[in-house]
């Protein structure tokens, strides 16, 4: 894999390379939800009900637990951009906050097996194990990601991805349980740190100084897991208000406001380091192809809504059609959003996960109160608070990257490895 070049190297150009490494890691991130939708599809393929419904449970809770990966990735992405850390010390940070969250849930695995009704204390004693190395991972991806060696971070998000998912295919191939599925994330997890690990020296060989506080990597965990309970806050709104036939429907619905969500995310991934050094051309930029897509999205399920919709379930969901396009722009409206959430925690702003929390009551309060309840209305509230969230992120984005300073870029280019 290649080191960054020095500006002026003859060679591919900045932007050449820049869009090499996006397409790199947008590569592994869609291998990565392949092989999670994989995993999923196995479970409902080799266990009985009750124990794909434990594990259909534990997966979830396991995602929700694993949102430290992304908080920790994200303020270690944006100190190693502005280079004012020790990457080593970083590490330990991650280390320590890791080995808490295993803690948590060991502690908790009594309660989960009351309330989740599982089998034995062993699925959760495994999903405590899966959960470590996994929010470990993220200090790695995070220093990659802040130096802008996006090949080295497409081979861990794909290491990552196979060592979770495909890990866990192999525990549910041998066992087939819920504890050897998430037994087998867990060993899979373990392998996926020491190969993050590896990938990582280069960067781990800076020298630095200073280390983030507990607060700030809890803050932007905070806000990342905000994001990922507004994203769906309209489907759990709709399981509790519509009919079970209806919220089935709203769940395929679901489906294409969360490829709208996701299919962009990779912007933001490559842009979080030149938005720490305070390059506002780089929130432009992505806010045009992060927009772009969105759009392309909405219009392609205006045109072909009965494709989306088969696409997205099998079933007879040919209704559906019509209200397509809403949930495809919801799901663009909260990527904008989540672009502008990158661009607060780049600038260091404080409180960030507030405005999103807010947005989550205002749309309870809009699904709940707009009566009769239907899919059309809960649809058009979700699309609502997302456009609503765009305009506030924008503005929240613009005061406070308008006033940060502008951090000298670093003399090296970008590298895809």
């Amino acid at each position: 894999m290649s080191e960054p070049q020095p500006t002026g190297v003859s060679g591919p150009t900045t932007a050449a390379r820049f869009a090499a490494g996006a397409t790199l890691v947008a590569v592994a991130a869609m291998a990565a939800n392949v092989l999670a939708y994989g995993l999923r599809l196995g479970g409902n393929w080799l266990l009985d009900t009750d124990e794909n419904g434990a594990l259909g449970a534990l997966i979830a809770l396991l995602t929700v637990s694993s949102v430290l990966q992304v908080g920790t990735q994200t303020v270690a992405a944006v100190r190693t951009a502005k280079g004012d850390s020790d990457p080593e010390r970083l590490v330990t940070i991650g280390v320590r906050l890791s080995l808490a969250s295993s803690a948590v849930l060991l502690a908790a695995s009594p309660v989960l097996v009351a309330v989740l009704h599982l089998p034995s204390l062993w699925p959760a004693v495994a999903l405590a194990a899966a959960v470590g190395p996994l929010n470990a991972i993220g200090i790695h991806m995070g220093l990659l990601q802040g130096s802008e060696r996006f090949g080295r971070l497409a081979v861990v998000t794909a290491v990552a991805a196979v060592g979770r998912s495909g890990g866990g295919l192999i525990g549910l191939l041998i066992g087939r349980s819920a504890f050897w599925t998430l037994l087998g994330v867990a060993v899979g997890g373990a392998l996926a740190l020491v190969a993050a690990y590896v990938l990582s020296r280069p960067v781990r060989r800076a020298s630095g100084a200073g280390a983030p506080r507990i607060a700030e990597v809890l803050g932007a965990c905070s806000a990342m897991l905000a994001m990922l309970a507004l994203v769906n806050a309209d489907l759990l709104l709709a399981r509790a208000v519509l009919p079970a036939e209806v919220s089935g429907e709203y769940a395929v619905g679901a489906i294409l406001s969360n490829a709208a969500y996701w299919a962009p995310q990779v912007v933001a991934v490559v842009a979080l380091p030149r938005l720490a050094q305070g390059q506002r051309r780089a929130l432009v930029v992505g806010a045009l192809v992060v927009g772009t897509t969105g759009l392309i999205g909405v219009l392609a399920t205006l045109v072909a809504g009965d494709l989306a919709v088969s696409v997205a379930g099998k079933g007879d969901y040919a209704g559906l059609a019509d209200e397509a396009w809403l949930f495809a722009a919801a799901g663009a409206g909260w990527a904008l959003v989540n672009l502008f959430l990158t661009a607060r925690i780049a600038a260091g702003s404080r409180w960030v996960a507030a405005p999103l929390w807010g947005a989550a009551l205002v749309e309870a309060l809009g699904v709940l109160a707009w009566r009769p309840y239907s899919l059309t209305h809960t649809a058009t509230v979700a699309l609502l608070t997302a456009a609503g969230s765009v305009v506030v992120a924008l503005l929240l984005t613009r005061s406070r990257t308008g006033a940060a300073p502008r951090v000298p870029v670093r003399a090296a280019g970008v590298s895809t490895g």
